[in-house]
């Protein structure tokens, strides 16, 4: 076990430098410099988290980053699992998930902000509206492979709806939602800076709008590595972490 976990720890480590030696070349090859390699922007970075500025604008993102995820996990889950166990959901709605899928995200964030005008609660709105019908999708599949047997049992000893959704639909589904949370959060986030490019004046969507127009590819850089990296952090350590804990009971096969 220690030698398969340090073998991957050494891949990790070489895909990484793989990555730094593929952006050194991109930066130097060209006759004219388009973006600065990556010890550069590393400057910038470092110069940048001791000042207050690039936090204030990273916990403004998160903010509604969290907002937006909360919203389209509120409305996905309970339709999902509606769209899977009701015909007569799935006859008066399945084509809105379809229209959903198809239209633009563009398209959801112009009206948000048309309708609600330029605000936090147009952003959130507009960062859940162009991922919900994505997570949908993934919740209504996954609960068209619930046991419907076990559902049948419960009838037979008279457990309540609520019962049979707490006790036999929910856990069965405790895989497939935990995946859709870690799916959703990556969507979301790229919305959000979406949103924030379009219409806020702060976040680190803004940020990175903001030294694009300078063409200050460097500082772009810049926002862009230090957004992913924190992303990053949450989704291994702190959601990988509750997934490892809430499935510790699944069996795990490594591959030589």
């Amino acid at each position: 076990m220690d030698r398969l976990n340090s073998r991957a720890t050494w891949i990790k480590l070489i895909s990484i430098g793989l990555l730094l030696s593929l952006w050194y070349l991109a930066a130097w090859i060209p006759n004219k410099a388009i973006f600065p390699p990556p010890h550069v922007v590393a400057g910038y970075l470092i110069e940048d988290v001791q000042r207050a500025g690039i936090w204030q604008h990273l916990a403004i993102t998160l903010t509604r980053i969290l907002l937006g995820f909360a919203l389209a996990m509120a409305v996905a889950v309970p339709f999902g699992i509606l769209l899977g166990f009701s015909q007569m959901v799935r006859d008066l709605f399945g084509s809105w998930v379809t229209i959903g899928l198809m239209t633009p995200s563009l398209v959801f964030i112009i009206l948000s902000y048309t309708a609600l005008g330029l605000n936090e609660l147009a952003a959130v709105i507009a960062a859940a509206l162009a991922v919900v019908w994505v997570l949908t999708i993934n919740i209504w599949e996954s609960a068209k492979a619930v046991d419907n047997k076990l559902i049948q049992m419960a009838r037979v000893f008279k457990l309540t709806p609520p019962s049979i959704v707490w006790r036999i639909i929910l856990p069965q589904l405790a895989a497939p939602l935990m995946a859709s949370a870690r799916f959703g959060l990556g969507l979301i986030w790229k919305m959000v800076l979406f949103v924030e490019l379009l219409g806020r004046s702060n976040g680190i969507g803004y940020q990175i709008e903001y030294y694009y127009q300078l063409f200050d590819l460097g500082r772009v850089l810049e926002y862009t590595v230090f957004f992913v990296a924190v992303m990053l952090i949450i989704e291994v350590a702190i959601l990988g972490t509750i997934e490892r804990r809430l499935f510790r009971w699944r069996p795990t096969t490594r591959m030589a």
